[in-house]
């Protein structure tokens, strides 16, 4: 258990406990260290004397965590910053709205405004493509990458095509994979 020692914290903890543990059950009173004979002391506190039970350096309040929720959750934290850098990423290097949307669910709008945000802004019009060998090129690297994920694979691709647009490199793939 981690203490608590800033008195604001505590009577924030102490006012929310008390009211949550008017619905609580005898099992959950008892679980959190409180006696059921100090509950409608408890409940009876004023205000006032609730700041002055949190002042109360002899009381201990602290804070325990579930550590393997605390571990999932801090990976979901990641998975979201790093999903969001990624979209970042493709924004930033010449997505097309399409392939915005199929790749992170992001709605066309939302695309533009953060190409603008970003001053990430793509000519109009269709992609021009690179010649016929570079085009080659750009599908056998694509279809080497051996990760499942598109999301991955456009970027692994665009890490070796760094000098051409995103929206250039899914227009190749496109072409490549209505031809088979």
């Amino acid at each position: 258990m981690l203490p608590l020692q800033d008195t604001q914290v505590r009577l924030v903890l102490l006012n929310h406990v008390t009211v949550r543990l008017a619905d609580a059950a005898q099992d959950e009173i008892h679980a959190a260290g409180i006696e059921s004979e100090l509950l409608p002391h408890l409940r009876q506190l004023s205000a006032v004397d609730l700041s002055r039970l949190a002042a109360m350096r002899s009381l201990t309040i602290g804070v325990a965590f579930d550590g393997a929720a605390l571990k999932a959750g801090l990976r979901a934290v990641a998975l979201v910053n790093e999903a969001k850098a990624l979209e970042t990423y493709f924004i930033r290097h010449g997505a097309s709205t399409h392939l915005m949307s199929a790749l992170f669910k992001v709605r066309r709008k939302l695309t533009l405004k953060r190409r603008r945000d970003f001053d990430a802004r793509r000519p109009a019009g269709r992609v021009r493509l690179p010649d016929y060998a570079t085009r080659e090129r750009i599908y056998q690297a694509w279809r080497a990458i051996a990760d499942p994920t598109p999301r991955v694979r456009y970027y692994r691709l665009h890490q070796e095509f760094q000098h051409i647009p995103i929206a250039v490199l899914e227009a190749v793939i496109r072409e490549f994979e209505a031809d088979e």
